[in-house]
């Protein structure tokens, strides 16, 4: 989340959590590249560079016994931030 506030200029609360609305124009607007979960920062990065209209709206997560023992490794975001500095 850090490097995506930082690279976009865009000051979010929560950059990966998954949900994504956007209109058809912005759709058309974007050529995403990034494989796996480096395509939520660069959704910002194209929003941000393209000058689109974005909304943040908070969401409330529920997680399961299930997903809290999966857990999210620090590797994640390490591979994300590979991703996206190697393109």
């Amino acid at each position: 989340m850090a490097y995506t506030n930082f690279s976009t200029g865009l000051r979010l609360t929560d950059t990966h959590n998954g949900l994504r609305a956007l209109s058809r124009s912005a759709v058309m607007a974007m050529d995403l590249t990034q494989p796996g979960m480096a395509h939520a920062s660069e959704i910002l990065e194209l929003i941000k560079g393209r000058e689109l209209a974005y909304t943040e709206v908070g969401v409330e997560i529920r997680y399961s016994d299930y997903s809290r023992s999966k857990g999210q490794s620090l590797l994640n975001s390490v591979n994300i931030l590979v991703d996206l500095l190697m393109r």
